[in-house]
């Protein structure tokens, strides 16, 4: 059995035994393009990525009891209420990683003697990437003399946000900010 956190709370805590977690490599995407008539193909406008589904295959462990079974269930429940909004996961096979997200769908559990087996869904929504502990050193942005290196979280590159503040008493009039590419 897998270790894992909901909230803070081992999974092992309440009884609930993690068999494995069916974590999707990228987010289903949405494709953003338009057809027009008597004209070929279609007009792509992008795409983006939709909410990641993660299903936690677990089973509930009771002791000999069936009071004992309905205490852990009631707990399970508790521990991904909808109402608590986004839940912080984290899985000990998967360290240094934080998945974000809620339950989503039904809670159908099939009893087994005193144990029960279900698969929680979890919607990974608004954050369909986990976070990471790890840094990635970025794009230098150099202005000569002064040089700023830009260190990101996570391990995918991304492009800076620049905030431009004017500080002195007079306005700025025809400013212009250039991209400028290098091409390879």
């Amino acid at each position: 059995m897998i270790n894992a956190t909901a909230d803070g709370k081992s999974f092992r805590e309440i009884g609930l035994g993690l068999k494995k977690h069916n974590i999707p490599v990228l987010p289903p995407t949405r494709d953003y393009s338009i057809e027009i008539a008597g004209r070929d193909g279609e007009i792509d406008f992008g795409s983006t990525y939709g909410p990641r589904v993660i299903n936690l295959e677990c089973i509930v462990m009771a002791d000999d009891t069936t009071l004992d079974y309905h205490r852990r269930v009631a707990q399970v429940a508790a521990l991904f209420n909808a109402k608590k909004g986004d839940i912080v996961f984290t899985f000990d096979d998967l360290p240094g990683r934080r998945y974000i997200g809620r339950y989503a769908g039904t809670l159908d559990i099939e009893k087994i003697l005193f144990d029960g087996e279900l698969t929680i869904p979890i919607k990974m929504g608004e954050h369909p990437f986990p976070e990471s502990e790890e840094n990635l050193k970025e794009i230098v942005i150099t202005n000569s003399p002064q040089t700023v290196s830009i260190t990101s979280s996570g391990d995918e590159k991304a492009s800076p946000v620049i905030v431009l503040t004017n500080q002195g008493t007079n306005a700025i009039r025809k400013f212009r900010i250039a991209n400028e590419y290098l091409i390879e």
